[in-house]
């Protein structure tokens, strides 16, 4: 087989096989996107809308407080305008809905290029090169974080993620500058890639304990120096009370361990094996105890302070920042499956000799930082994306070795069954669907199955609010950033966690009586009520009581200072106006 007059197993180590998979992914999502709808996904995709609209209609850059939450204080907000830019760019050049379809299609084109320097760089057989381009929907979590109007934070730190594995098994000074910075962005835009940051860096520490190269001090010189600069350029000043961004102690940590890293070639001893452990063991300790000291109360989880009502009713039942066991069956089957690719992938690449000849090392240093990547995953759902991505070699060898024999059998229906085997085993997409039944049998760690019976039938269209005189919605968490989108009211509170005092108000609000819910409603001032009986968050606060301020809201006799506004029987959104 030949394309465009070379054989196919030439063309799929190109540049060009990479923009031919590309092109062709993003031809079938803009192809089934009508099907789906041209708004955001998710309430996060929504606000982030919301913050590129406020920029782009003048509020400053630095400033990224949602206004039109609980007015006139705002919502402080941690996000990075990092994110903001393309999206931001591609709106005043296509407009909105253009940009917010093409955002996340352009977001895959550099994690398809990382993937196959990766590969370049391991030597991949010509089908293990062409599986590893064009698997990636066969993973569960990649899609949807890669498709039209996706335009959250996650996928830009995934693709940071494995830009920096591409460039961690390289053995250039520039590639290590080059990691250093992808790191700092990745920080930039969430602390909570903190930890796998720390991860490349004792990977590059590894490096110099086997007496490879001394590429530590390059990396860590470019991270504290592209953190600093990412920073202020994106946040201004760094002084904030908050414990969820990169801090200055964060930064000084940074400095201080490339100055130790590049001190230490020069210390006594570092000829031989242990004078380099012992070296970069004390280096570690110095910068625990130095980020200790400097972060005080901040080296913490900034989680661990939640009000236990946000965790009862907010942050324990979302399953994206929960460990593997509050996670529902097909989804911790499918973050174990992961774990178990990049494990096995490894295994048969190195007991079958696969990475010899000088290719060791670095296929070494990929499984340690996808393996680290797998097991973070296991602790908070959201890293499944980057184990995932980082998958994708591991499941390409096993896939090129596997499936070959299995199309060779001579009899159809053990060559069938070899061939479903050979991929379903290889990628964990058909284990999380054959599990999906499950889920409803096992309390999950956003429902039981008798909470998911209170949920309504229907679906709540929240641009009803429009046609109504702008004021202040009070409207459960998750409600919030779709009614800002779809209309020009405020709202009292959303999903964010800064602004504790205004959640839980709401919270309690809607899990507590009438009478409870009428003085926290006047004292916020709301002109109206909105609470929608197919949505999730609205299914758990109708367990807290059955007389409570949100089944009295959903039953056939509303709370009288309330007026119902409109509706349709369709419709699952109930609106009132609250009486003078």
């Amino acid at each position: 087989m030949t394309i465009g007059g070379k054989d196919w197993r030439a063309f799929v180590r190109t540049p060009w096989a990479v923009l031919a998979v590309w092109l062709a992914y993003c031809t079938v999502r803009l192809a089934i996107q009508p099907l789906l709808g041209w708004d955001p996904v998710g309430q996060d995709d929504w606000t982030r809308l919301l913050q590129v609209r406020a920029w782009l209609d003048g509020q400053a850059f630095w400033d990224v407080t949602q206004y039109r939450m609980n007015p006139p204080e705002g919502f402080s907000m941690h996000w990075s305008r990092l994110v903001d830019l393309p999206l931001a760019a591609l709106m005043l050049v296509f407009g909105e809905t253009a940009a917010m379809a093409l955002v996340p299609l352009l977001w895959l084109l550099p994690a398809l290029f990382a993937l196959r320097a990766i590969m370049l760089r391991l030597d991949f057989a010509p089908l293990a090169f062409a599986f590893g381009l064009v698997i990636l929907p066969l993973f569960p979590l990649l899609p949807g974080n890669f498709a039209p109007m996706s335009i959250d934070h996650h996928a830009p730190q995934a693709v940071l993620a494995v830009v920096c594995a591409a460039l961690l098994i390289r053995d250039s000074r520039w590639s290590a500058l080059a990691c250093g910075l992808c790191a700092a962005a990745w920080v930039v835009i969430s602390l909570e890639g903190l930890p796998l940051v720390a991860v490349l860096a004792g990977l590059y520490g590894v490096r110099y304990w086997f007496g490879e190269r001394t590429l530590l001090p390059w990396f860590l010189g470019a991270l504290a120096l592209g953190s600093a600069a990412l920073s202020y350029a994106t946040r201004g000043p760094l002084g904030t009370p908050y414990c969820d961004v990169l801090l200055p102690g964060h930064i000084l940590t940074f400095a201080a361990a490339a100055i130790i890293a590049a001190a230490i070639p020069f210390l006594p001893w570092q000829d031989r094996v242990q004078g380099r452990v012992v070296a970069l063991a004390a280096m570690g300790l110095v910068c625990l105890q130095l980020a200790t000291a400097l972060l005080g109360p901040c080296a913490t989880n900034p989680m661990a302070e939640l009000d236990p009502v946000l965790q009862t009713y907010w942050h324990g039942y979302i399953t994206e920042g929960l460990p593997i066991w509050r996670q529902p069956v097909s989804v911790a089957l499918a973050l174990l499956w992961t774990v178990g690719i990049i494990v096995a992938g490894w295994w048969r690449a190195h007991s079958t000799g696969y990475f010899h000849h000088g290719r060791a090392l670095a296929c070494t240093m990929l499984f340690l930082f996808a393996l680290a990547a797998g097991g973070y995953s296991l602790l908070v759902m959201r890293a499944g994306l980057v184990a995932q991505l980082l998958a994708i070699p591991f499941a390409a060898l096993l896939m090129a070795e596997f499936l070959p024999k299995a199309r060779a059998l001579a009899a159809p229906v053990p060559r069938v069954l070899a061939t479903l085997a050979a991929v379903g085993l290889t990628t964990p997409m058909f284990a999380s669907a054959f599990a999906k039944p499950l889920d409803r049998q096992f309390p999950m760690a956003t429902m039981t199955p008798e909470t998911l019976a209170l949920l309504e039938p229907g679906e709540c269209d929240y641009s009803r609010l429009a046609a109504l005189p702008a004021g202040k919605v009070f409207a459960p968490l998750d409600a919030g950033p779709e009614i800002l989108g779809r209309t020009d009211h405020a709202i009292v509170a959303a999903s964010y966690h800064r602004n504790q005092l205004p959640m839980v108000d709401v919270i309690r609000a809607f899990t507590g009586s009438v009478e409870t819910a009428r003085a926290t409603v006047a004292a916020h001032e709301a002109d109206y009520v909105a609470i929608c009986g197919a949505a999730s968050d609205v299914a758990l606060y109708r367990t807290a009581s059955p007389d409570n301020f949100a089944n009295a809201l959903l039953s056939q006799a509303p709370p009288a200072w309330l007026e119902p506004v409109g509706g349709d029987a369709a419709d699952a959104l109930r609106i009132f106006r609250v009486a003078d």
